[in-house]
């Protein structure tokens, strides 16, 4: 058994619309996950987004930019101080699509 971290795919679904929400998906091995996102103002440094996963109600602040930037409130990056949120927006803000 590996104990490498498992490869994740982010994929950007639905781009915002005029409401300032989108569809992103993050994939990890077999298992796919649904969130709406949506940019909302952040005075602290960084990019600050509402981050709701789609059939739990769970919903996270996710902060990215510069590594002193980032931040999360779930508990991957509570424990970690990474997650699949905040590198999968940084993922995305990296290539254009945020």
């Amino acid at each position: 058994m590996s104990t490498s971290t498992p490869k994740r795919l982010i994929r950007l679904v639905r781009p915002t619309t005029i409401d300032g929400v989108g569809i992103i998906s993050v994939r990890v091995r077999t298992k796919t996950t649904y969130y709406t996102i949506r940019e909302i103002r952040c005075d602290i440094g960084g990019r600050g987004f509402a981050v709701h996963r789609l059939g739990l109600g769970e919903l996270y602040h996710v902060r990215v930019g510069a590594a002193e930037d980032c931040s999360c409130e779930c508990l991957g990056f509570l424990r970690h101080g990474h997650c699949r949120h905040v590198l999968g927006l940084l993922a995305l803000v990296r290539r254009g699509l945020l």
